[in-house]
């Protein structure tokens, strides 16, 4: 009987000590001698200090602003064991540093980590890894942590506090979004609705923010002023038009919209739109001359431009008139909403605008769109540069609509010419390569 517990009592043993040796495997550590006394963190230049009675001294950091984060890992030379005994420090592989902001409500559509790439560090080493993370701008204004996590395959993994404190800035205004009506593909000739929405993350109320939308490739350009944006507000800004030229070529084009607030502060965002070639101008046989597409005008007077149509089809042609100002900074008419042509037929519409009395200065666009039925035949863009104070009068002006209509008249009737010199030659040359054939 005794022999028989004996063996029993040894094979218990032996079982265990088999599964406390492939326990030890299975949690080897694969940090070596490294410990947290070992790494150093540092977030925007300073490490964590306290006080003179231990209290943490709190970094304080502003929405929005950019954490540069630097993990340094020093691995000495040599340790003590457990007897206190001095032996070389093991080395440490396949390391990676991971920093993370926790708690932020939308963490599941904004990544608030960054992680470092796999590396080894050898007894006597150091190894310095720089990572960033940016602080929402919509974040809670109250203490955070930012933990540091130094992982490996096996090992329990290091972790380091660094905690923060988070502030509204003082003047802080992003472009939350931005609306295209009628979306993000356009027509040749139409005109684009731009909407965007700003907001206001600082703590201070800001007044006459000054929001511009522009197609660069295209040299189009609108401008709107928002006179007051609450702190913590979220505004739309009125819809804004920018007229695409109906010679554009199809493709894609980046749109930058631009809020400049507090005299220098500025934020952007750039979105891209994609441009469908217009065919409508070349099917309808229609000729639109316009001029001067730009002038300068003064608060309260009227700038005048004209737009000469030619219809060189077949069939007799109406066409009516949209003007848009694109805001209330100024007022718009036009000479006739209705031109009937008739095959052959020119005719000189006049565009007047007239900035309001508190028009901001500077550049401002209009456009005119073109109808044939519900057709748009083209949107034409006009420029209005806003002066300080009106031109002075001259003696010996001329009556603008007299002079306008002339030389309007002077380039349909050229660009007629022109068509039929090309005409000509294509009928020629068609000719020409018939009796070749034969």
């Amino acid at each position: 009987m005794r022999k028989l517990l004996n063996v029993m009592a040894f094979f218990v043993i032996s079982v265990l000590l088999v599964s406390m040796v492939s326990a030890a495997k299975v949690s080897e550590s694969t940090l070596g001698s490294l410990t947290e006394n070992d790494i150093t963190v540092t977030v925007n230049d300073e490490e964590a200090e306290k006080d003179q009675f231990g209290n943490l001294i709190l970094q304080s950091v502003e929405e929005g602003e950019k954490l540069h984060i630097e993990v340094e890992l020093k691995m000495p030379a040599q340790v003590k064991d457990a007897a206190g005994a001095t032996v070389d420090a093991q080395d440490a592989e396949q390391i990676e540093v991971l920093a993370r902001l926790s708690g932020y409500e939308y963490s599941d559509y904004v990544s608030l980590e960054d992680v470092s790439h796999v590396f080894d560090l050898n007894a006597g080493t150091k190894k310095t890894v720089d990572l960033e993370l940016t602080v929402p701008k919509d974040i809670s204004n109250e203490e955070n942590t930012l933990r540091v996590f130094v992982l490996d395959r096996n090992s329990e993994e290091i972790v380091l506090n660094y905690v923060f404190s988070v502030e509204s800035a003082r003047h802080a205004v992003d472009i939350n979004d931005v609306y295209f009506s009628p979306g993000e593909t356009v027509k040749a000739g139409r005109a684009l609705l731009v909407t965007p929405v700003l907001e206001n993350y600082g703590d201070r109320d800001e007044e006459n923010v000054v929001v511009t939308v522009e197609v660069p490739a295209l040299g189009v350009k609108a401008t709107e002023v928002v006179k007051k944006l609450d702190a913590d507000e979220r505004k739309d800004v009125p819809e804004m038009f920018l007229p695409i030229p109906a010679s554009a070529a199809a493709g894609v084009y980046d749109v930058k919209v631009t809020a400049k607030y507090d005299k220098y502060e500025t934020a952007t965002k750039t979105l891209s739109i994609t441009v469908v070639a217009s065919e409508m101008v070349q099917s309808d046989k229609v000729l639109l001359a316009v001029g001067p597409g730009s002038q300068t005008v003064a608060p309260g007077k009227t700038a005048t431009y004209g737009i000469a149509l030619s219809n060189e089809g077949t069939t007799t042609k109406a066409f009516t008139f949209d003007v848009a100002t694109g805001g209330e900074w100024a007022t718009a008419s036009v000479s006739e909403m209705l031109v009937v042509l008739a095959p052959g037929q020119n005719k000189v519409v006049y565009v007047d605008v007239t900035p309001a009395a508190d028009a901001t200065v500077g550049q401002h666009a209009v456009s005119v769109a073109v109808k044939a039925g519900s057709e748009t035949v083209q949107t034409i863009a006009l420029q209005a540069n806003v002066a300080g104070a009106a031109p002075a009068a001259k003696a010996t002006d001329f009556n603008l609509r007299n002079g306008l209509e002339i030389a309007l008249i002077v380039l349909v009737v050229l660009l007629v010419i022109i068509g039929l010199i090309i005409g000509f030659s294509r009928l020629r040359k068609d000719d020409e390569e018939e009796q070749t054939y034969y």
